[in-house]
């Protein structure tokens, strides 16, 4: 029996519809959040601290919201933290010193995170046995283009409205974008249960016995490589490019635009190599990326170049991260097993921009780009090293998956809108 297409169906369009909004509205954040703290006076110790600190609120909202999805169902907690992201962004908008900025970046962080795994799962949860891994992997690399397209039409934004905009009110235009898709994901997806009868506690604890195990340790060196390498990119892009070509927020618009491009062209290359092996690709495209960013760091490439070419081998590196991940979760505790490899995420991404700020200081922004970048390729070699000593890394779960996978096929069931619950 052929497999079915699961990017037609209904579900899947509106995942992936939420997906690119979602994500464009991050990404006219992403254009110009930096250039907003530094015109409210943030030092560079000061922007590593405030990000830093910002990481760490995440990092204290992670694990429990994945539970709190589990627990209670996936779309009641989507809707709450779609809300709570975009009031972030709101204030953002609004604040004027950096307390404000700062209380405004906290509540960005924890809306973020409540919602962050949610809408995989509603999706991924539908899928059934039948060729179950490859149709993960389709799910996985289809939205993480959907995402990225998405970013690029943010980047598209903040070069069109960077006109006449400023930075602060491009920020406040993202967070109304997010309230109205809080406002709607009742309406746009099914009811998921939750496990009522689950302690939160006893999600949580189940889920972190075996995120420290030797089972997922593989995955959890690949996250190091990938955030950290991330965070750097994130972190320096910008300054980068004002120090090269004056600080202009439709100019950051355009380079981001390029890099996003460039990330959705990696997510999608991804069905090219290394969709049936991610233990072995990912981890090399994670150490890849470090290079052409730490080239033009030093000058040894246009600097534009560099982050198009980082960005691109990045896209591809996540995809295969993410492709791993959701084939080893089970479907009853996949929000909380991506919220405890979340987790690791945001503590290697407070730790790195917390030591970048510190770093830029002491050594400059070059050499401490190469730092982070040494740091991610280091765990890159870590993740082959581990997956070859622990073959149980890379057996697949197998869960049977839920009665509604009709819908997400486009084979018929009840639709997404008229749920009531979570």
């Amino acid at each position: 029996m052929p497999v079915e297409r699961t990017a037609e169906s209904p579900l899947f369009l509106r995942y992936a519809s939420f997906t690119l909004l979602g994500s464009s509205a991050d990404f006219v954040f992403g254009a110009v959040f930096v250039t907003v703290l530094l015109e409210r006076g943030a030092q560079p110790w000061l922007l590593g601290l405030m990000l830093g600190s910002t990481n760490l609120v995440a990092l204290l909202v992670e694990a429990p919201s994945g539970a709190l999805g589990d627990r209670y169902g996936h779309r009641r907690l989507l809707a709450v933290g779609l809300a709570v992201w975009g009031a972030g962004f709101a204030l953002m908008g609004y604040a004027d010193g950096l307390a404000l900025t700062l209380a405004a970046m906290y509540l960005w962080a924890v809306g973020f995170h409540l919602q962050s795994g949610t809408l995989v799962a509603l999706v991924v949860n539908r899928i059934g046995e039948r060729d179950r891994p490859a149709r993960i992997a389709r799910t996985v690399r289809s939205v993480q283009v959907a995402g990225n397209s998405g970013a690029v039409l943010g980047a598209a934004s903040v070069m069109v409205a960077g006109t006449w905009l400023p930075a602060d009110a491009l920020v406040l235009a993202g967070g109304a974008v997010l309230v109205a898709l809080a406002v709607l994901a009742p309406l746009c997806f099914p009811h998921s249960p939750g496990q009522r009868g689950r302690p939160l506690t006893a999600i949580v604890r189940e889920s972190a016995v075996l995120v420290v195990g030797r089972r997922f340790l593989p995955l959890v060196a690949l996250s190091a490589a990938s955030v950290s390498g991330l965070a750097a990119l994130v972190l320096s892009w910008q300054p980068m490019l004002a120090a090269e070509h004056g600080e202009d927020v439709r100019l950051n618009g355009l380079v981001l635009l390029m890099m996003m491009a460039a990330m959705a062209a990696g997510s999608a290359c991804s069905r090219f190599a290394g969709r049936d092996r991610p233990q072995v690709w990912g981890p090399v495209f994670a150490a890849a990326s470090g290079l052409p960013l730490v080239l033009a760091a030093h000058g040894a490439v246009p600097l534009v170049a560099g982050l198009v070419a980082a960005e691109f081998l990045l896209g591809w590196a996540v995809v295969l991260s993410h492709v791993w991940q959701q084939t080893m979760f089970s479907d009853a505790n996949r929000n909380t097993m991506a919220a405890m490899l979340g987790m690791v995420g945001n503590a290697v991404r407070m730790l790195t921009v917390l030591a970048f700020g510190w770093l830029w200081e002491l050594v400059g922004l070059d050499w401490t780009v190469t730092a982070v970048v040494g740091f991610g390729t280091a765990a890159a070699l870590a993740t082959v090293l581990l997956s070859r000593r622990f073959p149980e890394s890379v057996r697949f779960a197998g869960d049977g998956g839920s009665p509604d996978e009709s819908e997400l096929d486009g084979t018929g069931g009840a639709g997404g809108a008229g749920g009531t619950g979570g």
